[in-house]
């Protein structure tokens, strides 16, 4: 499970001040679909946000394009504030890129950020897309998850859905990430996972050198564990050792749920 999110390698903001028209911003094609904001309108919310969830030290410029017309904007955050400018900047720390449509769902909660670019390998495509240019700070690892987890939720406590409606597939599976962390090679990481009926997570080989666990909260199926090939249900947790194989797969209608947990050094 170690490449979960192997793409999430890495690598400012004053008093705002701009001209966000909020009630041009939002598009309702009728009554019963939802709303279809502008992208600088979801951006500013989200800075509004974010500068209450860092410390006054903290700055940086993020850039944001829309990946199916030419409009960009970035904003610069400094001192708990944050300016917004209606165009890109050839100076940056990250840099997102997405359609639209897709920039709505992350804005509406249906799905994170994260898990927008979830990858098994960095070859996979992801509806965001991401480049680092600078780090903010001197861990660029957790600045960018930071970013990742943080600016993109609105709510004061980074709410996380679970379930499919909000999952996409990797390393086989629905996935969601819920929290990753990483200081000097040592890390956390979790992940929600659904796996359906005909599906499986991981192949054999697929290994990774720190500690980990499954904890299953719905449904039956199969894992193979080092050596081992074990039935699994729920209400149970498993241990994974380093360096074992941890393959799981579903021959049953009802889909099995488990909680990812993993830490320690290369997490």
């Amino acid at each position: 499970m170690e490449k979960i999110f192997s793409v999430l390698i890495v690598l400012g903001i004053f008093g705002c001040t701009g001209g966000v028209n909020k009630e041009d911003a939002l598009i309702t094609l009728n009554e019963t679909e939802a709303p279809n904001y502008e992208l600088d309108y979801m951006v500013e919310k989200w800075s509004e946000s974010f500068v209450t969830k860092i410390d006054s030290a903290y700055r940086a410029t993020i850039n944001f394009y829309l990946a199916d017309s030419s409009e960009a904007c970035h904003v610069l955050i400094a001192k708990n504030n944050f300016e917004l400018v209606k165009q890109s900047t050839d100076s940056f720390n990250l840099s997102f890129s997405a359609t639209k449509d897709h920039y709505n769902k992350i804005f509406r909660g249906d799905i994170t950020a994260m898990t927008s670019m979830g990858q098994a390998t960095s070859s996979d495509p992801i509806p965001l897309n991401f480049e680092i240019q600078r780090a903010i700070s001197d861990n660029a690892t957790n600045d960018f998850i930071f970013v990742a987890q943080r600016f993109f939720n609105t709510t004061p406590y980074d709410l996380v859905k679970l379930g499919q409606e909000h999952a996409r597939v990797v390393h086989g599976g629905l996935a969601i990430p819920i929290f990753y962390q990483k200081a000097d090679d040592i890390g956390v990481r979790s992940a929600w996972y659904q796996i359906n009926k005909g599906e499986q997570v991981n192949e054999p080989g697929d290994t990774n050198p720190f500690p980990q666990y499954f904890i299953i909260t719905q449904g039956q199926g199969y894992a193979k564990i080092g050596n081992d090939t074990i039935a699994v249900k729920e209400n149970e947790a498993y241990f994974i050792p380093p360096d074992h194989d941890h393959v799981f797969w579903n021959e049953n209608d009802e889909p099995i749920i488990y909680i990812f947990l993993a830490w320690g050094k290369g997490a």
